[in-house]
């Protein structure tokens, strides 16, 4: 279960994950300054898209349907946003925890990481651009 948690942690981290072309910890940074909301609950339900305070991440389907064999009765999350400091270039930084728990026949799992990230700015960030 513990690794599990993990698992979802780094990909929450990762720069794999994104909200409309943009990195997710980006958009859901801004969010949370924009909306004077510093935590954030969410829970995972696999076989279904990850969404976060409204925001869809996008292909999260890919990851929560290898989820789905583990028969988990539960998976949530929690995200807490605090200012860090400003980057070298003068944007806002931001440290992101990233707490997962994940319970399945009694049984619980749970990890916790933190990345740093800055609140999404279109002016100094490009869409991500995908294949089709």
């Amino acid at each position: 279960m513990n690794s599990l948690a993990r698992s979802l942690c780094e990909y929450l981290c990762s720069r794999n994950n994104d909200i409309a072309g943009y990195w997710g910890m980006g958009m859901l940074c801004a969010a949370s300054r924009r909306d004077h909301r510093p935590r954030m609950s969410f829970r995972i339900v696999p076989g279904q898209l990850i969404r976060i305070y409204s925001c869809e991440l996008s292909e999260s389907k890919i990851v929560t349907d290898k989820l789905v064999k583990f028969d988990l009765d539960a998976i949530e999350g929690r995200l807490s946003f605090f200012l860090d400091g400003r980057f070298p270039n003068g944007a806002e930084k931001y440290t992101c925890g990233i707490a997962i728990s994940i319970a399945q026949g009694g049984r619980i799992g749970m990890s916790m990481c933190y990345v740093a990230c800055w609140p999404h700015d279109p002016i100094r960030e490009r869409q991500r651009v995908v294949a089709v």
